[in-house]
């Protein structure tokens, strides 16, 4: 079973919705579910619904046990969305998932790859997921993942993107960033008792592509693989437009 989230929003007062659904909901796919029937078309300056999916590694054919959030950013603003105290709850709880966490993302009808969180067989954490939204005409084609190898050096830069059956995307010959950057359990337990949240789940979202009127996205330029290394640290933590996290609503 899935760990209670504690942090669930049924209200919301800084226009974003927060929720958690139920595995046994069909998918209809990635809708607000304040307004679950409305059909939104991408538009530049619109609050858009990104939905954020935690669930296990191996073949979702067979039905899994997940939690799905929602959550409603701007289109075209860079953004993040924070879940406070998911390594403590996910990683460090009495009540885990067996095997690995993995985390994917959707918007409209678009999946991304799964992406592991957590490899409890190997004591690693890859806290660092950004989805590039691809959207033409205000209809969205894709959902990818930014290159997350940017954060570490080659040896610590591994294979961590699955297909929904369980085989490794690299596999599949796909064109798009599939390895992700990794602390180990040791790091991310000192980082935790430290007071830090590096290794929470925060998931930043950047758009690409054409709004329903014809406009360009420009928040793809934003996204961290297209700064050098040496500029990282300050993107992340003095420039980056902010998404509210859970601590701001108590």
């Amino acid at each position: 079973m899935m760990v209670p989230l504690r942090w669930l929003v049924a209200a919301v007062l800084l226009s974003f919705t927060v929720a958690q659904e139920a595995s046994r909901v069909p998918w209809i796919g990635c809708v607000d579910p304040a307004n679950p029937d409305a059909v939104e078309n991408i538009k530049i300056g619109d609050p858009h619904t990104i939905c954020l999916t935690l669930g296990p590694g191996g073949n979702w054919a067979a039905g899994v046990e997940y939690g799905r959030y929602t959550w409603r950013p701007k289109a075209d603003e860079y953004s993040r969305f924070y879940i406070p105290d998911s390594y403590k709850d996910l990683v460090q709880g009495d009540d885990v998932l067996q095997g690995n966490i993995t985390i994917h993302t959707a918007a409209q009808t678009q999946l991304s790859f799964l992406r592991v969180y957590y490899d409890p067989a190997n004591f690693r954490i890859y806290p660092f997921l950004t989805a590039v939204i691809d959207v033409e005409k205000g209809i969205v084609q894709g959902v990818a993942w930014d290159d997350a190898c940017v954060f570490c050096g080659k040896s610590r830069c591994l294979e961590n993107m699955y297909n929904f059956d369980g085989k490794l995307a690299s596999e599949l010959n796909i064109n798009s960033p599939s390895k992700g950057c990794y602390f180990t359990e040791e790091e991310c337990n000192k980082i935790h008792a430290d007071g830090g949240t590096d290794c929470d789940i925060t998931l930043y979202a950047v758009w690409t592509g054409t709004d329903i009127d014809g406009n360009a996205f420009q928040s793809s330029g934003n996204r961290f693989s297209a700064f050098p290394p040496g500029r990282l640290q300050d993107r992340l933590f003095n420039q980056l437009p902010d998404f509210p996290s859970f601590n701001d609503l108590f």
